[in-house]
């Protein structure tokens, strides 16, 4: 059994049956059980864009991308709902640019291939001293080039997988709007608006407020009740009333 597997399920039945409402619930319900799986986060999002709730539907359909970069639905969607907001402002990336292979791989991907890749380099490197010890011919130069190749390969993945999950936090406005100020407290002054379905990168943040940065370079504080958060590990909050 997987966690959360019934209650999605159960989800993409009421769904089917044209009932997004019970269906959301249902859906919530499978995040909390730890069903973090795009699948959830399609149908999820599927949910809340019919009960005409779009900017958290194109937040769950970015945590179902970034858990599936090759998934063509779900960039479908995101592409189809992104033409009915408001502010047309590029999308951020979700790993920087150096690591453009993180387009085209999940995080898991990525990480799984770096294990590989650092198991691969570790066993060398073990048989070799293994050798050592019993005083045996040393490993060919290919091996040790092959250990080398495979560590520094498995470095490279390992870094890319946690700037993909920790480096680059982006978030979705989902208010209908929000005002974006150059500081917290009196001294801020109002420098621009955004409307619901922007997206952002949150840079810095405090209990009640995030720092969030456009792709256009613009960046300011906006209430932290004004967005929800792209990373496919953190909690959903929804209002999840049918």
């Amino acid at each position: 059994a997987v966690s959360g597997d019934a209650e999605f399920r159960a989800g993409l039945k009421t769904l089917r049956d044209g009932d997004a409402g019970a269906a959301l619930v249902s859906l919530s319900e499978s995040l909390e059980q730890g069903g973090r799986d795009p699948a959830v986060y399609h149908a999820l999002g599927n949910s809340l864009y019919r009960l005409d709730r779009k900017g958290e539907a194109a937040a769950a359909w970015r945590r179902g991308l970034l858990l599936a970069p090759r998934d063509g639905d779900i960039a479908a969607n995101i592409d189809h709902v992104r033409g009915q907001f408001r502010d047309r402002i590029d999308p951020p990336t979700s790993h920087r640019g150096v690591f453009f292979w993180q387009s085209q791989m999940a995080p898991i991907e990525s990480g799984a291939i770096s294990s590989v890749a650092l198991a691969i380099a570790f066993g060398i490197g073990l048989f070799g001293r293994i050798r050592r010890l019993r005083h045996r011919a040393p490993l060919a130069s290919t091996a040790n080039w092959v250990a080398g190749i495979a560590a520094a390969l498995g470095v490279l993945l390992l870094v890319s997988t946690a700037d993909a999950f920790y480096g680059r936090q982006g978030a979705v406005i989902t208010a209908e709007e929000v005002e974006v100020r150059s500081a917290l407290g009196p001294a801020g002054v109002s420098l621009f608006v955004l409307h619901e379905g922007a997206e952002v990168l949150v840079e810095d943040r405090t209990d009640t407020h995030h720092l969030v940065a456009l792709s256009d370079g613009r960046k300011g504080w906006v209430s932290a009740s004004a967005l929800l958060s792209t990373n496919p590990a953190e909690p959903f909050p929804i209002n999840r009333q049918p």
